[in-house]
């Protein structure tokens, strides 16, 4: 059954300010190996580390100015915001300062993977046409 809150109620239910607090305790979970809180917490974990790692890839490869890190971190920081303020707006998800943290950290992994020689050898390439070439 559906359950109704007014934000008062979200706020104090589906909101973390402290960082590191829900990743301690999904850590604990997954040490105990808990019966019902091991699947959550590893899916939790992972999830957010990899939801905005392709984030981390595309956007430097797409712009320019995105492959310097002050650049993409702000860029990645208010994209990451705007999805956490969407939850709490919409009160879907919880809006939690460690799903911020994870999620930097799976776009800033992202991003040193652009930095490896290789890698920026296959998402750098410039497409764009030399002056006066021809198709």
């Amino acid at each position: 059954m559906w359950k109704f809150y007014t934000y008062g109620e979200y706020f104090r239910e589906y909101t973390n300010f402290l960082p590191f607090r829900t990743v301690i305790e999904f850590i604990g979970y997954i040490r105990n190996r808990d019966i019902y809180y091991l699947e959550l917490s590893k899916d939790n974990l992972a999830g957010n580390l990899l939801i905005f790692m392709p984030l981390g890839v595309f956007l430097p490869a797409i712009w320019k100015r995105q492959r310097r890190f002050g650049s993409f971190f702000l860029t990645a920081s208010a994209v990451i915001i705007g999805v956490e303020i969407i939850q709490f707006i919409t009160m879907c998800g919880a809006c939690d300062i460690d799903d911020f943290i994870l999620n930097m950290a799976g776009a800033a992994a992202g991003y040193a993977l652009t930095r490896i020689n290789m890698i920026k050898r296959l998402t750098f390439i410039d497409v764009s046409l030399a002056k006066g070439e021809q198709k």
